[in-house]
């Protein structure tokens, strides 16, 4: 009998399946490539602040020689006066050398005023000599003083005012770069982005001008700075609710129409700094919200009262006019029931023969015996009553704002000085970067609202889910450009319509650059803080 032994088996083998391929690259494509390596350059990274004293003082200094290169090079380019001017800078005891006739001088910019002594009525608001009040004058008032120095003669000439407001322009980006959270490169970027926007004609050559638009973007770009400042909650609390004071103040007093930051201010005070606590883990005492708002509360009604006094010294012959032109140049001619409109307001119907008039035109209704009536019985605040309880004309006239805030180039004034060999009326199109933006918007309107509403929602997420001050920044900045947009539309009427919505437009471009910031900041996933860090703390030492 022969035995047998059981044959040792073979040890098993693991199943491993055969991977699947996928069809994808494992490797990245450039276009991924490229998009690591622009965030790990020009990403935020850690959204800390301070520090970036160098970066901020060399992007001061860069993009104040850009502007005065963009302005100047190769000859001087501003906006032409239509009048106006002279009711701010008589004040300064100073006269344009220009034509006398209105077709002769809207050509040409003319920044030459020369000494020269008013009397009377012939100094301050057409029509009525009152005082013009703007924190413009503060920009004219330096531009006098170095005027001598920069060879252009007694008086005060409008290119030095350039220079004084791209000086001030470079110290804003300087210390944006420095109140920005993020790293250097993150910074810098975004203070490129809204050099930018400022660059562009449309925007810039208010610089060369006797406009009080210029005051309106410098402060706008201060109180982003302060407000920045403010909410990172670094240094002395006293003194950033100063620096966010001065700034609104120099904000609002630019123009009139520029008290619809009032609500904004309030809100960005009131929506107060992170704790220490919040940010970094620690477990502080803590202050009531009313303990902590008592101080910010106090900042808001004196920024209150302040714009209470500035309308209150704005000339009473450009609240009628402005008050005429939103009657008659725009609720009027658009109206479907006119009729109506005026028995609702309380006016007699035979001022319906005015209906698209100007207060210069012949038919105005300045002429009319009963003008008193309108006068005695229509303010901002029956208009805002009128349209609160008509909200469907709201529809039409947001369209017409849209438009006209989508057409900023001003081409019944010309940019050039004369002999600069440009045709009259030329405009500066240097560098129209916001300029073909908006003009590409114009086919499609509702992507400059969509723009808007997309930095909002950002915002909000950047501002609530990464408790970054940059969220906040944005939240308020489109609110006020709406805001802006309504007053201009509400209380300025249609004349005049595409200067005084040249602010309304400033704000939406800035959307561009928060956008980037925004979006940035979203995607940042940086890696997470060590032990080391002072702002975190090791739960096993507590």
């Amino acid at each position: 009998m022969v035995e047998t032994k059981p044959e040792s088996s073979a040890p098993a083998e693991e199943f491993e399946p055969t991977p699947v391929r996928s069809g994808k690259n494992p490797r990245p494509g450039p276009l991924r490539r490229m998009g690591r390596f622009l965030a790990r350059v020009f990403g935020p990274g850690h959204l800390t602040t301070g520090g970036a004293l160098l970066p901020a003082l060399i992007t001061g200094a860069v993009s104040a020689i850009a502007m005065m290169v963009r302005l100047f090079v190769p000859g001087p380019v501003g906006m032409g006066d239509q009048g106006d001017g002279h009711a701010l800078l008589c004040s300064l005891g100073v006269s344009n050398v220009r034509p006398w006739d209105y077709g002769e001088f809207t050509r040409f910019i003319y920044p030459s005023w020369v000494p020269h002594e008013f009397v009377g009525e012939a100094c301050g608001a057409a029509g009525s000599g009152e005082p013009v009040y703007s924190s413009q004058l503060a920009l004219l008032w330096l531009g006098k003083l170095i005027t001598p120095l920069l060879g252009w003669g007694p008086g005060l000439d409008t290119r030095a005012v350039g220079v004084v407001c791209c000086l001030v322009f470079g110290a804003l980006m300087a210390a944006l770069v420095a109140v920005l959270p993020g790293r250097a490169s993150f910074r810098i970027l975004i203070a490129a982005l809204v050099t930018v926007v400022m660059a562009d004609g449309i925007f810039s050559d208010f610089f060369i001008s006797p406009y009080p638009e210029a005051a309106a973007f410098l402060g706008i770009l201060a109180l982003m700075v302060a407000l920045l400042h403010y909410w990172n909650g670094r240094g002395n609390r006293w003194l950033a609710l100063l620096f966010v004071l001065g700034a609104g103040a120099f904000t609002i007093a630019a123009k009139p129409e520029m008290v619809s930051w009032l609500p904004l201010l309030a809100l960005a005070l009131l929506w107060l700094p992170d704790s220490p606590s919040r940010r970094s883990g620690r477990r502080l005492p803590q202050k009531t919200w009313w303990r902590k708002s008592i101080v910010p509360f106090t900042a808001v009604i004196a920024i209150a009262a302040m714009s209470v006094a500035v309308l209150s010294l704005q000339p009473k012959r450009t609240t009628d006019v402005n008050l005429y032109n939103a009657v008659f140049a725009e609720l009027l001619p658009h109206s479907p029931v006119p009729e109506d409109d005026l028995a609702w307001l309380g006016l007699d119907p035979g001022f319906l023969a005015s209906s698209g008039t100007t207060v210069a035109s012949p038919k105005s209704a300045a002429l009319n015996p009963k003008f008193h009536e309108f006068q005695e019985k229509v303010d901002p605040a029956k208009l805002a009553g009128f349209y609160a309880s008509h909200p469907e004309r709201l529809i039409g006239m947001g369209e017409r704002g849209i438009t006209a805030m989508l057409t900023p180039e001003l081409g019944y004034i010309g940019s050039f000085m004369e002999g600069q060999g440009q045709e009259p009326y030329a405009k500066d199109r240097r560098f129209p970067v916001v300029l073909g933006l908006y003009t590409a918007m114009k086919a499609v309107p509702v992507a400059l609202v969509a723009m808007q509403l997309l930095t909002l929602m950002l915002g909000l997420a950047v501002a609530f889910r990464k408790r970054a001050a940059m969220g906040r920044l944005a939240v308020v900045v489109v609110l006020a450009g709406w805001l802006q947009f309504w007053v201009v539309m509400v209380v300025s009427g249609q004349p005049e319509i595409y200067r005084q919505l040249v602010i309304s437009g400033f704000l939406g471009a800035l959307c561009v650059p928060l956008l980037v910031a925004l979006i940035s900041v979203l995607a940042s996933n940086p890696a997470a803080p060590k032990l080391g860090d002072p702002a975190v703390i090791d739960p096993a030492a507590t």
